[in-house]
């Protein structure tokens, strides 16, 4: 491989620096198909990345060699010569990729079957993408707070990979406003749970949600896409603020793959129910406990929960589990259950005007529980937050429907 050749978009480089010329029709099929990218580090090929200039610095390598001759980088492979120069055996490549795949120490690490999957793989990837219409796109809104100090990776690669797994794309038209963040971390009182942390909380999730809806109202948004990191009572706020009018999905952190965000493929369906634990001597006075994620601790509700009818949600034949709910049909089935507890509340409880929350549930459970309620139809939420220790179960937020 010669270093300062320069070839053509329809030229392939070898050994010793000697081109040969490929088909215009077969050049210009491999150049398309790999969106004009590096087939290998994704580099864009089609302009110098200093000056901005278009010019054509990709270059076309062979995966068999184009010879059978000794040198020629994985030539003995057992392929025609006449099919050596065909769409199947080219890749595009940035000179650096060339370079190291034709290096003849790393001719057994980059092996013909090795290269063809690479190839496969990102003609793949660019075939999904450029197949995205408009009506594919979706508005990002982030939802982050700490956590108790735990760190956080969303960037925009993580949501790019989430979103092109339902075959959707983030939506960058709206300049300076297409990324919607809400960022929690910064608010003081986190740690510790305190009244004006979770008072501040509210407010900035209420101002942020209305500068999104303005957008939603012009219809610069067709389709929210929620990628939510944040204390559970939070997140049930952030829920009541959404608009059901607006096609929502939720992505969930995935535990499974290190920082990455979106389902699991394959994850099992889980299926939800509720029951009653307790019949209360207040019919006005009701709570509920969702055992997704864990279990809440019955000894560490308030007071007040003693006399209180005691509801709970729970998977039906699986423990309560971090991971539990990993795909979205076990999220809308969480859903549904929890609608039709709120039906059965409304006929069991006429006149109730609130209902406790104790919810050991993953983010995307949470922002459910909120985005569940029906505005003028359903009680209020009181949400209870657990705290840090073995301290009684706290109040957080009041969500009003």
């Amino acid at each position: 491989m010669a270093t300062g050749s320069t070839a053509g978009p329809n030229q392939a480089i070898g050994p010793g620096g000697a081109t040969r010329t490929i088909s215009e029709r077969v050049a210009r099929r491999v150049w398309v198909a790999a969106g004009g990218r590096c087939t290998m580090c994704n580099r864009y090929l089609l302009e110098d990345e200093f000056t901005g200039r278009d010019v054509a610095i990709g270059e076309l390598a062979h995966i068999v060699g184009w010879t059978d001759t000794p040198g020629s980088p994985r030539g003995d492979e057992p392929l025609e010569l006449d099919e050596r120069n065909t769409e199947a055996n080219l890749m595009l490549l940035c000179r650096d990729q060339h370079r190291v795949i034709d290096t003849r120490s790393l001719w057994e690490v980059y092996d013909a079957e090795t290269l063809r999957g690479i190839k496969r793989s990102h003609e793949h990837r660019i075939r999904q993408l450029t197949a995205l219409r408009r009506d594919d796109r979706s508005t990002v809104l982030r939802v982050v707070g700490s956590l108790h100090d735990a760190p956080v990776h969303l960037g925009r690669a993580s949501i790019a990979t989430a979103l092109l797994a339902d075959r959707r794309f983030p939506d960058y038209a709206l300049t300076g406003a297409d990324e919607f963040e809400i960022d929690l971390r910064g608010l003081p009182g986190e740690a510790n749970g305190q009244p004006t942390y979770w008072a501040m909380a509210t407010e900035l999730i209420r101002e942020r949600v209305a500068s999104l809806s303005v957008h939603v109202a012009q219809e610069n948004v067709n389709r929210i896409a929620v990628f939510p990191f944040a204390r559970v009572p939070a997140l049930i706020a952030l829920g009541a603020e959404l608009d059901d009018c607006v096609p929502t999905d939720i992505y969930p952190r995935r535990r499974d793959a290190g920082e990455g965000w979106g389902w699991t493929p394959g994850a099992p369906v889980v299926r939800f129910t509720w029951s009653c634990l307790q019949e209360g001597s207040d019919s006005a006075s009701v709570a509920v406990v969702f055992s997704v994620s864990g279990t809440p601790d019955r000894g560490r509700l308030p007071e007040w929960a003693a006399s209180a009818t005691l509801y709970e949600v729970r998977p039906e034949e699986s423990a309560p589990g971090p991971e539990l709910i990993s795909n979205p049909v076990s999220l809308d089935l969480f859903a549904q259950t929890w609608r039709g507890l709120l039906a059965e509340l409304e006929r069991r409880h006429p006149r109730l005007e609130a209902i406790g929350v104790f919810a050991a549930v993953p983010a995307v459970a949470a922002v459910v529980i909120g985005r569940s309620l029906m505005r003028a139809v359903h009680p209020r939420l009181w949400v209870f937050d657990r705290g840090r220790d073995d301290e009684e179960y706290q109040f957080a937020l009041e969500v009003a429907p």
